[in-house]
């Protein structure tokens, strides 16, 4: 008898353990079907519908550290976005018969994967997603297919993000890809975080919102809020860390806001191959100068972070602490102002004038993820047709992109219609720099080094030139040769 009741012991543990090891399935109160429907739009008609009899679909991702960089889930864990990615995955499989798997891992280690299965032609991955700085340099060498050898694949659908595509690219070849199948490059979106009750605190402080719903938030119409933040609280005749600034800058943000202002290191030529115009373009130099002088040349409403170093305060934390109106991030680094005490509201970054037509986001390459394809990978037809896919199943009404957005504005003072209109403004309008992907040298961090000092722009970038434009020869030669 004793034995008899160990044995079902066992079988109820057993059965107790299973839910954990049990492959992912769909929860009740998921409202999509596996399939696309008629209310779900036109649009769904043309993604591929093939099955594909049980095929294990592997993704080499490597991870960001959020959960809008995971690529598959086994259980729900509480996570919106997770419980999201779980049901996305779900119904791609239910639909095409397959199942959904990743490899995790360092983004190093992901890229020596990667270029270690294309020279040895494994077959084991059939996609993967890393930085775009090592997309980048696997697109050059030659390691990935580009959206053309991937039937299937629609990169005008409204689930990808052609501009962020397109400008990527070192010519019309386009290698990886951007949109709502991975969240996280998201992220990487530069935008302006502002204190919301030092703008009601100050009287005569416009309402920034009503600024970038006009048209008018501009540089210099946050220059001018600057200063009339700039305070000595303490009353001491003297300014600290302690009193209240326009802004803490750090030397990161010189090349967004530039961005912001629609000007561009490097652009396109008629043939549409890339070339450094930083040398040449005029705008590009009122941009950095009026930048130079109204916001890095140690102004006594912005708190310089380098002049400042000693007092050991970032400009997230003087920021968070209540001593900057401005905050020059990126969408990504909001997670880490959650226990904020002050209400705060989501910026797109400033335009040069009122006549520039669109506000723009620089995209950090280096925080920004891509999804791609090896050349050694199997069946393109297939490969094509389950990303799109997954891309158009996260898209949906509820799926994942919704839970981004729902998750980043989840803050008890964020959590409004004005802030979600803006992000979406963001997150709309975000475009790379190709010099600060592709690293054509060193000219991005040459002029973020001498934000400030405008009297050596030229000077700077001339030590840089020739290094810089053999990158870019370099650059267009070897992805041609690989084509």
């Amino acid at each position: 008898m004793k034995k008899l009741i160990s044995i079902i012991s066992i079988i109820l543990a057993l059965l107790l353990l299973l839910p954990s090891c049990t492959k992912k399935t769909g929860s009740d109160d998921y409202d999509h079907a596996a399939d696309f429907t008629e209310e779900d739009g036109e649009i769904y008609k043309s993604v591929p519908k093939e099955r594909y009899n049980g095929y294990e679909f592997c993704i080499l991702n490597a991870r960001a550290g959020t959960s809008a960089s995971v690529m598959d889930a086994d259980t729900v864990v509480g996570d919106s976005l997770n419980e999201a990615l779980l049901h996305r995955n779900f119904n791609v499989e239910e639909r095409l018969g397959i199942t959904v798997s990743e490899v995790l891992d360092t983004p190093e280690k992901v890229f020596d994967i990667a270029v270690s299965a294309c020279l040895s032609g494994e077959e084991t991955y059939d996609a993967v997603c890393n930085s775009a700085n090592h997309m980048a340099t696997m697109a050059v060498c030659g390691y990935l297919v580009t959206d053309l050898d991937l039937p299937g694949l629609d990169l005008t659908k409204p689930w990808w993000n052609e501009k962020a595509v397109d400008s990527s690219c070192v010519d019309s070849a386009r290698f990886f890809f951007f949109g709502d199948i991975q969240l996280s490059y998201f992220d990487a979106h530069s935008m302006v975080g502002v204190n919301m009750d030092m703008v009601s605190d100050i009287s005569g402080m416009p309402d920034p919102y009503d600024l970038v719903d006009n048209g008018k938030w501009t540089v210099d119409e946050m220059i001018r809020m600057m200063n009339m933040a700039d305070a000595d609280m303490d009353g001491n005749g003297s300014l600290t860390w302690e009193d209240r600034y326009g802004a803490a800058l750090d030397r990161s943000g010189v090349i967004s806001l530039i961005v912001g202002c629609n000007s561009y290191i490097s652009t396109r030529d008629e043939y549409g191959l890339p070339e450094l115009s930083c040398f040449t373009d005029d705008k590009l130099y009122d941009v950095y100068a009026l930048l130079s002088d109204t916001l890095y040349s140690r102004n006594e409403y912005i708190y310089d972070t380098v002049k400042n170093e000693a007092d050991g305060m970032s400009a997230a934390a003087m920021f968070k602490n209540g001593y900057s109106l401005f905050h020059i991030t990126t969408v990504g680094e909001l997670a880490n102002l959650r226990t904020m005490e002050y209400e705060f509201g989501v910026l797109p970054m400033p335009k040069y004038s009122e006549n520039q037509t669109d506000y723009v986001s620089l995209i950090h390459a280096p925080d920004a993820t891509a999804v791609g394809v090896m050349k050694t990978g199997r069946d393109l037809r297939r490969t094509g047709g389950i990303l799109e896919n997954l891309a158009a199943e996260s898209h949906r009404e509820k799926g994942i992109r919704r839970c981004y957005v729902d998750s980043v504005l989840s803050f008890v003072y964020l959590n409004d219609e004005k802030s979600r209109k803006n992000l979406d403004i963001i997150l709309s309008s975000g475009v790379f720099e190709p010099s600060q992907i592709y690293g054509w040298g060193g000219i991005c961090e040459k002029i973020s080094e001498i934000a400030g000092k405008k009297d050596i722009y030229a000077s700077s970038l001339a030590s840089v030139r020739l290094k810089a434009i053999s990158d870019v020869s370099d650059t267009i030669e070897e992805v041609n040769r690989h084509r």
